[in-house]
């Protein structure tokens, strides 16, 4: 005589199995930002110097390090196109003080860029952190013992989650 349950376990099986062979989690989507938008989040450059003064002070023969001295000291800031240096070489400022006028700008976007992003994930930080606590404050119903228990093993961060990049 068979036994009833003769079928069910490779039936259970199968059907786990099936749940188990489901779609893979897709990894989160860069959001890219397109050349007009990364223009309007820079900010605009400020010249206390303006690029006049410092060709006349570089026709009058003053040195690279003390146009670059002067610069610094106004923290001033020049976004430069590739024609502007140029017409600046030409008007006989110094590679030295191009060198440092395009460095100091890119340096003051990666610093920018570098803020920006950690504060995206700051806050992507404390929002994990809020998820969390708010599944440690859920409770159980009663298990052996009456009364309620916190969900100490809560962590709902998955795959699924739109914070698990974070971690």
């Amino acid at each position: 005589m068979a036994h009833p349950f003769r079928f069910a376990f490779p039936l259970l099986s199968t059907v786990l199995l099936a749940a188990c062979a489901g779609t893979p989690v897709e990894p989160p989507k860069i959001e890219r930002l397109s050349a007009e938008q990364l223009e309007a989040r820079l900010p605009q450059p400020m010249a206390a110097l303006p690029l006049e003064q410092v060709v006349a002070l570089a026709k009058q023969g003053l040195a690279a390090e003390e146009i670059i001295a002067r610069i610094t000291a106004s923290a001033s800031r020049y976004r430069l196109s590739a024609g502007q240096i140029l017409e600046l070489a030409q008007q006989g400022v110094p590679t030295a003080v191009l060198d440092h006028l395009v460095a100091a700008e890119r340096r003051q976007i990666f610093d920018d860029m570098a803020a920006d992003a950690n504060r995206r994930e700051h806050a992507c930080r404390e929002r994990v952190d809020q998820e969390v606590r708010a599944c440690r404050n859920q409770y159980m119903g009663p298990l052996l013992v009456p009364g309620p228990y916190p969900m100490h093993n809560c962590f709902p961060l998955g795959p699924g989650s739109p914070y698990w990049r974070c971690m």
